[in-house]
């Protein structure tokens, strides 16, 4: 039987020092029905002229300015013709020739699968994640890579099912991507992977997992930064605030008081310790106040089509798995972890009438 045909699509802007590894490790794949791009956003480093040159059966499609992730990958994802698109972040390294096949397989054993997220692990140590999908951090706090930075034991190659893909490396049903309307454009970076994952899972639909199709990331290569600076504090902030305004259904209200709390904490926080995040944290709220007609029309499609329960998709938005702290400001971290522990996740399914 024909294989269903795979785009893999990599999204690039001045990530030229990347594209050796990342596209050369992409054609060893064996799967015979592929096609793969570079969507260049208006790179300046050389990026095109180097793929047309060394890698000739990459497709390329280039935007003269940069669209930000999701609305070059929308962009993108309307004009290939393939069953499924693969993400996948320009700092990659594909350590499996068989994970097309193997992303495909997970696909299409059930209907209801519109992503597959690979096993990712960290470029500099093979035997540590970086993530195999992401998860809420309690309480109404934003999200998270699941595994990050933790030894590669197995654990979750049975039956693991993630909340959200990561959209650095991801198998995603093409023609279902469009009919539920695509990313969120307005995000530019970060989130816009949880929030379709999010609302698909109100749809009914599932995202999961595919152990076998390794790859390797350099975590925040395509930003130059590990650290979270002001930038991605901003973009991680607002676009999390947003996705709660549009995916909440009957626990709006709380799930917005508790983001609000975080937020006035976070920036009380960083006005001492740093400042610059904390008029980045303000920023934040501020955009989502001079957006929310949008947002609230985005919402109104959302709820009015939903099928599955709150109750269930917080359940799984919140598992009780460890998840990746960062070094910086342990102590305030701690503080936050007491007032938002995953206990208020269970008080609240159990007063609140959730349907």
């Amino acid at each position: 039987m024909k294989k269903p045909k795979v785009a893999v699509i990599v999204i690039n802007h001045n990530g030229r020092i990347w594209l050796l590894r990342c596209f050369s490790s992409v054609a060893k794949s064996d799967y015979p029905n592929l096609e793969v791009y570079l969507v260049d956003n208006g790179s300046q480093d050389g990026s095109i002229e180097y793929v047309r040159g060394s890698f000739p059966s990459v497709k390329i499609i280039a935007y003269e300015r940069n669209l930000g992730f999701p609305e070059a990958y929308n962009r993108a994802i309307d004009k290939v013709e393939a069953d499924f698109v693969v993400l996948l972040n320009t700092d990659t390294e594909v350590l499996d020739n068989q994970w097309i096949s193997r992303l495909v397989d997970v696909a299409t054993r059930d209907p209801k699968t519109i992503a597959v997220a690979c096993k990712m692990v960290s470029m500099d140590d093979h035997s540590h994640l970086d993530s195999v999908g992401g998860m809420g951090i309690p309480f109404w706090r934003g999200f998270v890579d699941i595994g990050k930075e933790v030894q590669d034991r197995g654990q979750y190659d049975s039956d693991f099912e993630p909340f959200a893909f990561c959209g650095g490396a991801a198998l995603i049903n093409r023609k279902m991507f469009q009919k539920m309307g695509r990313f969120d454009g307005k995000f530019f970076m970060y989130v816009e992977d949880a929030d379709f994952s999010w609302r698909l899972r109100l749809l009914g639909y599932k995202v999961r997992f595919a152990p076998e199709a390794r790859v390797a990331h350099y975590f925040s290569g395509t930003a130059h930064s590990k650290t979270i600076d002001e930038r991605k504090l901003y973009y991680c902030h607002r676009n999390f605030l947003r996705s709660i305004l549009k995916n909440c259904g009957p626990s709006l209200g709380w799930a917005l008081g508790r983001c609000l709390l975080f937020s006035f904490l976070a920036a009380g926080g960083f006005a001492i310790l740093e400042p610059k995040k904390s008029v980045a944290v303000v920023n934040a709220m501020l955009w989502n106040v001079l957006n929310f007609r949008d947002t609230y029309t985005r919402r109104v499609w959302i709820q009015a089509n939903r099928t599955v329960g709150e109750g269930e998709v917080l359940a799984r938005m919140y598992p009780r798995l460890c998840r990746h702290q960062p070094a910086q400001h342990q102590r305030l971290r701690r503080i936050l972890d007491i007032l938002f522990e995953h206990s208020q996740l269970r008080r609240f399914l159990e007063n609140a009438e959730i349907t």
